[in-house]
């Protein structure tokens, strides 16, 4: 009888645990093809959710950009077992893009003292401290480094800090290691060519910079590096041909326009170089309006309507139609002058210029408001005379 028993038991757990993975197997096939919502779903509803399943749910979580439940995941995952070093990992990094820098410091201090072989985990703790502000981050990258002589991030972010540092030699050193392993990483190609431009070796920056086209990044940057590395090279349609394309990104880039155009006019194109370097000269002239305009504000605000006159007169001369600068003009002046005929014509002037203007019909009834107000004013002072 209790052997009977026994099997009726033991076939009970079997069914169990086969239920239970087959509906694991199920949440996984869910989480492959990108299904995370339903996968999650399924994951949850076991009766005791396991640390190894906590951890798929937190994985699922953060592919699907839910951050904070994914940390929540993963902290369970870690109370019940802290020996999953990958649940460890994974929540060390979000913390790290959740701005938890400190508690992502305490996670991979830890890590590297259980794992001190390990050059991913010093090359993340190097980021961290980056955003620590720690002036001793490169050092991580080197710890990294010497564990994995190839790591592509750790190289990077190292040659990254040796150019910052100016210490191109070491930069150099460090992204040509790195392109010997990964010719194709754009990050390091990108790098390379700013540090030989930074040094003004145009030669190999020109290179460097073809080669990072051909991989097929293209950026208003990189073209408009480009253009001078064959400007100084003597490359003159090249290097008219570069800055050409990265107009074609930014047709606003003022430096670009002022480069072509000297190079038309080195070509005796002169009506190719008067139209760029007019561009060149229009994108470069100062937007003052703005400034004038904010600083026009400030005084007002101080009460000071003098200078608040004086500013918005002086956007009024870049934009005469810069609509803002003069109505108030007009209620600095109506703070600032005792002359009820002066401070009407003000007014008067917002009015004639901006009546016809659409988007602006409020500020010209307030102004005809002021108008009528103000003639008022200006009846009852005569009866009292």
């Amino acid at each position: 009888m209790l052997r009977i028993l026994s099997l009726f038991i033991l076939i009970a757990i079997f069914q169990r645990v086969e239920a239970q993975t087959s509906t694991l197997a199920l949440a996984d096939s869910l989480y492959s093809v990108g299904d995370y919502q339903k996968a999650i779903q399924v994951y949850e509803a076991q009766g005791n959710i396991s640390a190894n399943v906590y951890q798929k749910i937190a994985s699922a979580q953060n592919a699907r950009g839910n951050l904070n439940a994914a940390l929540v995941a993963y902290q369970k995952a870690i109370q019940q077992n802290s020996n999953l070093v990958v649940a460890k990992a994974n929540y060390g990094k979000l913390l790290r893009r959740t701005f938890q820098y400190q508690k992502a410091d305490s996670v991979y201090t830890d890590l590297i003292q259980q794992y001190p072989q390990n050059p991913d985990f010093y090359y993340q703790l190097g980021l961290i401290k980056q955003n620590l502000k720690d002036p001793e981050a490169y050092l991580y990258f080197e710890r990294s480094l010497k564990h994995d002589v190839f790591h592509q991030h750790a190289l990077y972010q190292l040659a990254s800090y040796y150019y910052s540092q100016k210490d191109f030699k070491k930069a150099e050193k460090l992204t040509l290691r790195g392109l010997k392993n990964n010719p194709r990483n754009i990050k390091m190609q990108l790098l390379s060519a700013l540090n030989a431009y930074t040094q003004r070796n145009y030669s190999s920056a020109l290179k460097r910079y073809e080669k990072v086209i051909n991989l097929g990044y293209t950026s208003e940057n990189v073209f408009e590096k480009l253009g001078m590395c064959y400007y100084q090279e003597g490359f003159i349609n090249p290097a008219i041909e570069a800055y050409l394309s990265a107009l074609k990104l930014n047709s606003e880039n003022a430096t670009a326009h002022l480069y072509v155009g000297k190079l038309y006019l080195h070509r005796e194109d002169l009506a190719e170089a008067e139209k760029h370097l007019l561009m060149a000269l229009l994108l470069s002239k100062p937007k003052l309006d703005e400034s004038y305009q904010s600083l026009g504000l400030t005084y007002k605000g101080k009460e000071d309507y003098k200078k608040a006159m004086y500013y918005f007169n002086l956007a009024l001369e870049e934009e005469p139609n810069k609509m803002r600068s003069q109505f108030e003009l007009a209620i600095a002046a109506d703070n600032y002058y005792a002359d009820l005929n002066t401070r009407l014509s003000y007014y008067e002037l917002f009015v004639k210029k901006f009546k016809n203007h659409s988007g602006v019909q409020s500020f010209v009834e307030l102004a005809n408001r002021r108008i009528k107000d103000l003639k008022e004013e200006q009846h009852l002072s005569k009866k009292v005379d």
